[in-house]
């Protein structure tokens, strides 16, 4: 028999490193190459299967415009889990991560968070290894994968892959 349960996540991180074409290649396997600003959250729904769970991810896209900044932390309250998306081709978008964690983090509590550095298609990319692994040893609770919106590479796996950390955390159930 499997358990179902709702949990809310967040996608955070600055604007335009790609968390909403993130989230419809997830939900509805599509990539729409033209950027479209996420003003305050958009919220998407889909169901997930893992061991004996199934878990409806309720996703809420938080924009990452500066703009938001004072009210984006009333968006994470009873979040289970995050992605925290950076652009591989910005390194400032990674610079920033802590900042948009620990404000998470301020608001749920020491959640389980799966960092993402976006558009690994690109040639471009300014995030190394090594940066990868400086975040995951400053973070606990956390996992990192490079990700791609535009040709699919571990979107699906950076979803379950939180919702995997989400039910050790027994915050599914």
């Amino acid at each position: 028999m499997k358990i179902h349960s709702t949990s809310k996540i967040v996608l955070i991180g600055d604007a335009r490193v790609g968390k909403t074409s993130l989230v419809r290649r997830f939900v509805a396997n599509m990539f729409e190459p033209s950027y479209q600003i996420t003003l305050g959250t958009t919220i998407m729904k889909k169901d997930v299967e893992y061991l004996n769970y199934i878990v409806t991810l309720a996703i809420w896209d938080v924009g990452g415009q500066e703009v938001f900044r004072q009210i984006r932390s009333k968006y994470f309250f009873g979040s289970s889990g995050a992605l925290a998306v950076c652009d591989v081709s910005n390194s400032r978008s990674y610079d920033n991560l802590p900042s948009w964690i620990d404000s998470f983090r301020n608001v749920v509590g020491d959640k389980p968070i799966v960092f993402l550095a976006n558009k690994c298609d690109l040639k471009d990319s300014q995030i190394t290894e090594k940066d990868v692994q400086a975040l995951i040893d400053k973070y606990e609770n956390s996992e990192f994968l490079f990700t791609s919106a535009k040709d699919g590479t571990n979107t699906e796996k950076a979803f379950i892959n939180l919702v995997r950390l989400m039910v050790a955390e027994e915050d599914v159930i």
